[in-house]
């Protein structure tokens, strides 16, 4: 009978031959075993050979369900479109040299301020240039870093589908472009800016985006006793404009007042940055019983690495980034070849009720209490170093040796930063932040 390993016996020294006739550039002699191997191999039924199939998991179900990365985000076509007809219609240079000012007075209040701080920071009033060149050189970092959030919000909460969406600080319409790309049920929208020059660019975009969807823009934030509270709040990169901690204090109250179910808030991926939405979180939490953090905490504690006596926010603080394809009118804007580039981000979601009882076997349920990396980890021979922020409140140093199993060790190998570890420690891992306490209210 004819197998594929008889095969095998017979071929092989055929191969051989041919491949010492490449190199001698001889003729090839067969024999009579070599030539009737051929006439097999023209005959065999090839179906009859056992496939390989098996597809590889590259990680566990449990760590594939808490992993945070996505690909590069590419702005939706017609955004791109519309963005595209209003630069076209605008001075270039212009838009290079305002843009350049935005770039200079983020780069300007991204550190926390200090003593020793000499160098007051720049700020920028968006009026029709400057909303025009963030348009054209910010927008699309601000979007991808939205996209992250919201695509991790509609996988981790599967019973999330928002009908009604306000976004506070909405810019060009930043969140609500990319809400309208992750949930598919939207009714109703409302974006809240106080430029009117942002608006107005809002309203024309709408005409590209998403000219079905009923969309209020409006210059104030205003929602009345009786009116109904949207589903989803959303305030992403606005916090850091407003001037003082305690108008910051007001507004995130009010805007969780307003809130029907989840409230997200996204702020730089600065030392300030994170310290806005840190304080933010904790301001919810103080106030609010009902109340339960979704990401990208694993606890309602108050956080570490800003409220800990170990705590050094400004050089260690929590942020996450998302690459963003640069559509072309950004590369010409930042004068770059590069078609891409990460958009550094920090941010909370918090959800109104308890926070849900931990199922064994249920991945939705025990991500609450899965570790978060807060840093990329460093993949050693034969075992992985992690900085993780726990379900205790505190950031831990884990390591995850080959020995700990085959799973883990996998899983830990493949892990990036951001990402949730759904393992326990072998071993007993390092405190490098203690719990944090909020009786330290004098924290920058």
């Amino acid at each position: 009978m004819f197998t594929p390993q008889r095969l095998s016996r017979t071929i092989r020294p055929l191969l051989a031959s041919t491949r010492r006739w490449h190199t001698t550039e001889k003729a090839v002699f067969l024999d009579l075993k070599q030539l009737e191997a051929l006439e097999q191999l023209e005959s065999v039924e090839w179906a009859e050979l056992p496939a390989i199939s098996q597809t590889v998991a590259r990680r566990s179900a449990a760590a594939e369900y808490g992993r945070k990365r996505i690909g590069a985000v590419p702005l939706p076509k017609p955004l791109i479109d519309g963005i595209s007809e209003i630069v076209q219609e605008s001075d270039k240079k212009l838009i290079r040299t305002d843009a350049l000012r935005i770039y200079e007075s983020l780069r300007s209040t991204s550190r926390i301020p200090t003593e020793d701080t000499t160098k007051e920071p720049h700020t920028v009033a968006y009026g029709p240039r400057e909303s025009l060149a963030y348009l054209a050189g910010a927008m699309p970092s601000a979007y991808a870093a939205t996209f992250n959030v919201l695509h991790e919000i509609s996988h981790r909460l599967s019973d999330f589908k928002p009908k009604t969406i306000l976004d506070f600080g909405t810019g060009p319409g930043t969140a609500l472009w990319a809400s309208h790309q992750v949930y598919e049920d939207i009714q109703h929208c409302t974006g809240v800016d106080l430029s009117e020059d942002m608006l107005s660019i809002a309203e024309r975009l709408q005409d590209n985006v998403a000219p079905q969807l009923p969309i209020d823009f409006k210059r104030y934030l205003a929602l009345g006793p009786e009116a109904s509270k949207p589903d989803l709040v959303i305030s992403a990169f606005t916090l850091g404009d407003i001037p003082s901690t305690a108008l910051q204090k007001s507004i995130v109250r009010q805007l969780w007042d307003m809130t029907g179910d989840v409230l997200v808030l996204i702020d730089r991926g600065t030392p300030i940055g994170f310290s806005n939405i840190a304080r933010a979180r904790q301001y919810v939490l103080d106030t609010n019983e009902d109340v339960h953090v979704v990401a990208p905490c694993p606890h309602d504690k108050p956080c570490p690495l800003l409220y800990s006596p170990d705590a050094k926010p400004d050089r260690l603080w929590c942020h996450f980034s998302q690459r963003v394809q640069r559509p072309q009118f950004l590369m010409k804007t930042k004068h770059s070849k590069s078609n891409s580039e990460d958009a550094k981000y920090s941010y909370v979601v918090l959800r109104r009720g308890q926070r849900p009882k931990v199922t064994e076997g249920d991945h939705a349920s025990e991500a609450y209490t899965w570790s978060r990396l807060v840093q990329a980890p460093m993949k050693k021979q034969g075992h992985v170093i992690m900085d993780v922020c726990t379900k205790e409140g505190e950031i831990q140093r884990m390591v995850v040796p080959k020995s700990q199993g085959k799973v883990p060790y996998k899983d830990a190998r493949k892990i990036a930063w951001g990402d949730l570890f759904p393992h326990p420690p072998k071993n007993k891992p390092v405190v490098r932040m203690s719990k944090g306490s909020t009786s330290n209210d004098d924290v920058a």
